[in-house]
């Protein structure tokens, strides 16, 4: 989780380096989408294990929900609200999915909230809105408004996601559900896509621009889902949605960093107290992680 948190965090700049100016927000998803599937696939044909595996029928429409929150609602809600608002706003408002998961889930899967866990989320919250209130406020007044709606469906849909699919996470092969997951994921974006899609001149791609483009596909949408999709097998979904409070942190160390930010006694604390959080949510979990291989799954 923290190596796909860490490929999130560079995902804002990246990405918002992109648009509009190289990509629009349509045509980005669907060559992270298009992308994304046909490396899922090229695995699952290529090893002799991963082929003979299958999804049982009952959990289609499980699987179908996850495919359209996790990759076609989640993706062009984020796209679009990038597009239109700033990383920093955009990273913000994600630190609200660990709260949005824990009532998911306490809801849809009546798992147990600890005092631990409590503790822990309450401390990465201190954290994030310490950041939000005092360190990067958000730019409602700058024209961001509905650029940041967008990211708050966003939020929502991958909240979502995180729980209805954590049955499945579970009970299946991570290779399988990606390839399944992101095919009903470009069926369903495709046509809000395709017409942008065709207008792509790779002619005119830079150097930067083939960058950005690879490190979405196979850092971001394949590298990221695939670890949080392995992640989900072995941490609750409430346990998985705690690391977005670390997205506002390595947003702004990366501002620190790359485009020379200012270090500040607010960003110091804020993000002493995500990690400290971090420790609090995650220490009884690693007690009950499974030692099942990654391609242990179920077959028909």
């Amino acid at each position: 989780m923290l190596a796909a948190t860490l490929l999130f965090g560079a995902n804002y700049w990246i990405a918002k380096g992109l648009m509009p100016d190289h990509l629009l927000p349509m045509q980005i998803i669907f060559l992270r989408v298009l992308g994304t599937l046909l490396i899922s696939w090229a695995i699952q044909l290529s090893v002799r294990e991963l082929r003979v595996l299958r999804i049982d029928r009952a959990d289609y429409p499980r699987l179908i929900l996850s495919g359209l929150l996790g990759v076609a609602i989640n993706q062009m809600m984020f796209f679009t609200g990038l597009n239109r608002t700033t990383p920093v706003d955009a990273a913000i408002i994600n630190s609200v999915n660990p709260i949005l998961v824990l009532v998911f889930a306490a809801w849809l899967l009546k798992e147990r909230i600890g005092v631990s866990r409590l503790g822990g989320i309450a401390l990465g919250a201190a954290g994030a809105l310490m950041l939000i209130l005092l360190g990067n406020p958000l730019s409602l007044k700058g024209g961001h408004l509905s650029g940041d709606m967008f990211i708050v469906g966003n939020t929502a849909a991958w909240s979502l996601y995180l729980v209805l699919s954590k049955p499945l996470m579970v009970k299946y092969n991570p290779f399988l559900i990606m390839r399944w997951m992101f095919l009903i994921g470009f069926v369903a974006v495709f046509p809000f896509t395709i017409s942008q899609a065709t207008a792509i001149d790779f002619s005119l791609f830079d150097t930067y621009t083939w960058f950005a483009i690879l490190y979405i596909i196979i850092g971001t949408t394949f590298l990221a889902y695939f670890f949080i999709t392995f992640s989900l097998k072995r941490l609750s979904s409430p346990v998985v949605a705690y690391y977005t409070y670390l997205q506002p942190v390595l947003v702004a160390v990366i501002g620190i960093i790359v485009y020379t930010e200012r270090i500040s006694w607010v960003k110091i604390v804020s993000g002493l107290l995500v990690f400290a959080g971090i420790y609090f949510v995650t220490r009884k979990n690693k007690l009950l992680a499974s030692k099942k291989g990654p391609f242990t799954s179920k077959s028909e």
